[in-house]
């Protein structure tokens, strides 16, 4: 079984001149330990969580293909709500919500529902309370912040 703690950050979350982070943590001193700003226009702290666990998923799959249980632990029960329940209705309705509006952030719900379907082993979700001590999860936070704080190139 893997572990890694994945977390999201976002200075001015949704406001002008916002810039988020995004931080996995599989341990201390594991070169697989990410810490990079949000790429992208959208600076917002659910593309941030997002991006973190797609991340996650994405350097699982190409270190390793045992099979092994995946477990990711993260404070956004947005995500894990998005991953474990919304996403069915979304789907059947053409990932529009309630109101006629295109769901925000599919693109990575469904690319994190994608390689989820091709891991060769489970993915589990389990919430964490933030800013609660978990070392893990403080881990994964320090970098996410780190990489809000990276200065960013914008293309044009």
């Amino acid at each position: 079984m893997s572990i890694v703690y994945t977390d999201g950050a976002s200075s001015k979350n949704g406001k002008q001149g916002a810039c988020a982070g995004v931080g996995v943590y599989f341990g201390a001193g594991d070169s697989r330990n990410i810490s990079e700003s949000l790429a992208g226009p959208q600076q917002t702290n659910q593309r941030a969580e997002l991006t973190a666990i797609l991340r996650a998923i994405e350097v699982v799959l190409s270190s390793s293909k045992d099979g092994k249980k995946l477990v990711i632990c993260t404070d956004s029960m947005y995500s894990i709500n998005c991953l474990n329940v919304w996403h069915y209705g979304w789907a059947k309705y053409k990932w529009q919500s309630k109101l006629g509006k295109n769901v925000e952030n599919q693109d990575l719900i469904k690319c994190i529902l994608c390689l989820t379907k091709d891991y060769p082993g489970s993915v589990q979700y389990i919430h964490v309370r933030g800013h609660a001590g978990i070392y893990g999860n403080e881990q994964a936070d320090r970098l996410a912040v780190q990489g809000a704080n990276t200065v960013r190139i914008i293309e044009h």
